[in-house]
């Protein structure tokens, strides 16, 4: 266990949550607006997992061919929270609540709203490689889609901080604290490269979550930067943000390096061919 907060103004420690890949945010959901749903649809290829840095468990939600709905809440954090997300740094999507759902959540997780709200590893995309671009909330020629969004939240009791199914066992998780924050990360997104991208292929299936949207993506990959060069999130090493294809590379040479009894840093070096990814896949937000 890390030690006890002592950067926190009011004493207490803080939660990361950051969400890598294909994700809808849907602002627009609970009525009250006071909660965020964060869903990710079913996908061929995808791994699914939430956890510590390197050490995430597969998290279980609907199996296929099942209609019914897997929903995890998030327990042990603040629900003062009121941030909202930045439309200069995401895709924010008109959706029109009077359509359902074309496709039903792997899985979905209500989350209350956070203290903050950093949205990384920003691509940016013409409005003209998407259909439908009336639904966009900006009218810009240029869209920025984020491929990692990072939630913090006060951590209100550190002995009840988990990540709960509303039914079931849900998922196995054991918050670790360093210098007075807890991360934990949750994937839907390859584990492997298939294929050069499947960026349109998540972005919209990403769009079926939202009912009655119409927006699509044409074709083309979202461009993420390198794991380096992206503005800090306090209590978040900068190797943590890196998408989880490429980390499963990065892992491997890592091995390499032990075996040889190199210098272990060498792995994370900033200017190789490991940095970037070419094929990001990430998801709009609903409001």
């Amino acid at each position: 266990m890390g030690t006890q907060a002592k950067s926190q103004s009011n004493g207490r420690a803080k939660l990361n949550v950051l969400f890598h890949g294909a994700f809808t945010f849907d602002e627009g959901k609970d009525k009250d607006r006071k909660q965020i749903y964060v869903s990710t649809p079913l996908m061929q290829h995808h791994v699914y997992r939430a956890g510590n840095w390197l050490a995430e468990t597969d998290l279980r939600g609907r199996r296929p061919h099942e209609e019914r709905e897997v929903f995890y809440e998030l327990h042990g954090v603040s629900k003062e929270g009121t941030e909202r997300f930045d439309p200069r740094r995401n895709l924010i999507v008109k959706v029109d609540r009077g359509f359902p759902l074309r496709t039903i959540p792997y899985v979905t997780l209500r989350l209350p709203l956070p203290s903050a709200i950093k949205s990384l590893r920003i691509a940016d995309v013409p409005s003209t490689v998407f259909t439908h671009a009336e639904e966009l909330e900006t009218a810009s020629e240029q869209q920025h889609i984020a491929t990692l969004q990072v939630f913090t939240y006060e951590v209100e009791d550190q002995k009840t901080l988990a990540l709960k199914a509303t039914e079931g066992p849900g998922h196995f998780w054991e918050p670790v604290q360093m210098d007075g924050y807890f991360n934990l990360h949750v994937f839907a997104a390859e584990d492997h490269f298939h294929k050069p991208s499947n960026a349109d292929e998540d972005f919209n299936q990403c769009t079926g979550l939202l009912g009655g949207v119409k927006l699509r993506l044409k074709t083309g990959s979202l461009r993420a930067d390198g794991i380096f060069d992206d503005e800090p999130v306090q209590g978040v090493a900068a190797q943590e943000t890196e998408s989880l294809a490429l980390r499963t590379l990065r892992i491997a040479r890592l091995g390499r390096i032990l075996k040889r009894k190199g210098d272990a840093n060498l792995a994370w070096y900033g200017n190789d061919a490991l940095d970037g990814s070419e094929g990001a896949c990430a998801g709009p937000i609903g409001n």
